[in-house]
């Protein structure tokens, strides 16, 4: 059986993928990078980083290449030889092929790609429900709660958290994101679950976890 220490997570906006990884992070005991959260703390911190991020960020437009591509790196570098996984990265084919020259350089590779696949319409629902903790980044589906149940931060609604701003990000995902899955998808790599209804958040690990074990099952070490 394949162990598995190597993720990365795909899908479009509010698919899912934060509240997914969290459970992944446990199960797997994985470092999480979520390009997404380091880049908004960026902008926080008023970092030369953040700054280049903020205009395409406000403007809900994807962050250059170049740019993500070397707080990965950077990142990645600084954990080696522990187990991670990757939210939000790689949202391109390039930032995909770049990411696999990174790790081969350094005798890595993807153990295992993680595709949330929920429908246009749910998502949109949860557009206009989602807050994320103005500190520790906890994600919810209530937009009645002000106050962060993991550390005691402010919920707050995400600049970008707009039907406006969430039909270009879809647009985004379509012609830029679902290749990603595609291009994992022909390798072998992916493990999908399809969401086209609000399910239970317990219901979908269990899922997850029950295509994850069959899916290490099914490969070599």
């Amino acid at each position: 059986m394949k162990e598995l220490r190597k993720f990365v997570l795909v899908g479009a906006p509010a698919s899912g993928k934060g509240t997914q990884g969290r459970f992944l992070s446990e199960t797997f005991q994985l470092q999480t990078l979520s390009t997404g959260a380091l880049l908004r703390k960026e902008i926080e911190l008023d970092t030369e980083l953040g700054r280049r991020a903020r205009n395409y960020m406000e403007q809900a437009c994807l962050v250059p290449d170049e740019v993500v591509n070397g707080i990965v790196e950077h990142w990645l570098s600084q954990t080696s030889n522990v187990s991670w996984i990757l939210d939000g990265y790689p949202r391109t084919v390039a930032q995909a092929e770049n990411l696999d020259h990174f790790l081969q350089e350094k005798g890595q590779g993807i153990d295992v790609v993680v595709w949330m696949d929920v429908s246009r319409e749910l998502i949109e629902h949860r557009i206009l429900e989602r807050r994320e903790c103005s500190q520790c980044n906890y994600i919810i589906q209530d937009s009645s709660k002000t106050v962060c149940p993991v550390c005691g931060g402010a919920m707050i609604a995400r600049k970008d958290d707009n039907i406006n701003a969430f039909a270009k990000r879809w647009k985004d995902f379509e012609t830029m994101t679902l290749p990603v899955a595609r291009y994992y998808e022909e390798r072998g790599l992916v493990v999908k679950i399809s969401v086209s209804h609000e399910r239970e958040v317990s219901e979908v690990s269990r899922e997850l976890m029950a295509k994850l074990e069959a899916y290490a099952a099914s490969h070599e070490i």
